[in-house]
């Protein structure tokens, strides 16, 4: 795999003066969580068996469990993978960035695995033989935290798909995101960035030279759905003069970096992931709530040949602003039954 530089946007020490807070911070937070766990699961047991919630705060709790285990099973795996592969070296080996591409899998896998139990989901999904072979771009509905695991889950881990991640800056947070995801070709952006040509720009590179087992994967609403953030975007496009369509169940997508990636990889395939059913888990709020309990949920992977995709720049903002009105109405009509 060759990829330019141009993707990386953030120094040594910086990165590191980040991780030197948040690699104690969530270890001690993991092991105070597994140190507590026993004292306080009978307590949220009876809790949740008196008010008849259906053990949401049980349910809570195991995935934090099982969140925190992953975070510390992946810091450690990570250390071990630098230490095995001479990690320190300034061009990474095939076998170091294999490795680590295994570790991002396994982690997203074992996160939405320990989701799907702990919440007793019924999860189907259609199309997942559309994501392969590469070189695709992914673009994927972000409406949910969980989604984020989506593409990770039935792409990377069960098609052996390596996904090239664009990704907000925030979730540089997680430490294991953020080890591993520095290791491999990913861009990490900041949501309404003074330079957005600069982003595109790195997108660019990071889509450029993708092979037959390679893909893009991008969120072009740019944020996580909520009313308040639709309502404040349809309000900008009416100031704007705009005769975008009014969306319900999504944002408006961003063309940037879809732009900007269809433009590195003029060979590349587009698959849309959706889904219906983790919206539930919109919030923490929304989880506590219990919405997500027993909730079926469809994922589904829909391959548009790159010979569909108009050619010019205003033509391809159209053709992605239809397909999101597409999506938009493909939720609403499962919300109507």
């Amino acid at each position: 795999m060759s990829v330019a530089e141009p993707w990386r946007h953030e120094s040594f020490g910086r990165a590191w003066l980040r991780r030197s807070v948040t690699i104690p911070g969530y270890s001690a937070a993991a092991l105070l969580l597994f140190a507590i766990t026993p004292a306080l699961l009978p307590v949220l047991l009876i809790a949740g068996l008196a008010t008849g919630r259906e053990l949401v705060l049980v349910r809570c709790l195991a995935l934090a469990n099982v969140y925190f285990l992953a975070e510390l099973g992946g810091i450690l795996a990570s250390a071990v993978l630098w230490v095995r592969y001479q990690g320190w070296r300034r061009r990474p080996t095939e076998a170091y960035l294999a490795a680590n591409f295994a570790l991002q899998a396994v982690w997203a896998r074992a996160i939405f695995t320990g989701a799907r139990l702990a919440f007793g989901l019924r999860v189907r999904v259609e199309g997942e033989d559309q994501v392969r072979p590469g070189p695709v771009i992914i673009l994927g509905r972000h409406a949910s935290p969980l989604d984020n695991l989506v593409p990770a889950v039935f792409g990377a881990a069960q098609h052996r798909l390596r996904l090239r991640w664009v990704i907000n800056r925030w979730l540089l947070r997680d430490p294991c995101l953020d080890l591993v995801g520095n290791r491999l070709p990913n861009v990490f952006v900041d949501t309404g960035s003074q330079e957005p040509r600069g982003q595109s720009a790195r997108v660019h590179a990071l889509a450029t030279g993708l092979g037959p087992d390679e893909g893009v994967l991008i969120y072009p609403e740019g944020a996580l759905f909520s009313p308040g953030r639709l309502a404040r975007a349809l309000t900008r496009q009416a100031e704007a003069g705009s005769d975008a369509r009014a969306f319900e169940h999504v944002l408006p997508p961003r063309g940037g970096a879809v732009l900007a990636a269809l433009s590195a990889a003029p060979d590349a395939d587009v698959v849309l992931c959706a889904h219906r059913g983790l919206d539930a888990a919109a919030n923490y709020h929304s989880l506590l709530s219990g919405a997500l309990v027993g909730r079926d949920v469809l994922i589904s992977f829909r391959r548009i040949e790159r010979a569909g995709i108009p050619s010019a720049p205003d033509e391809q903002l159209a053709w992605l602003g239809g397909l999101w009105g597409e999506l938009d109405s493909w939720i609403g009509a499962e919300r109507s039954r």
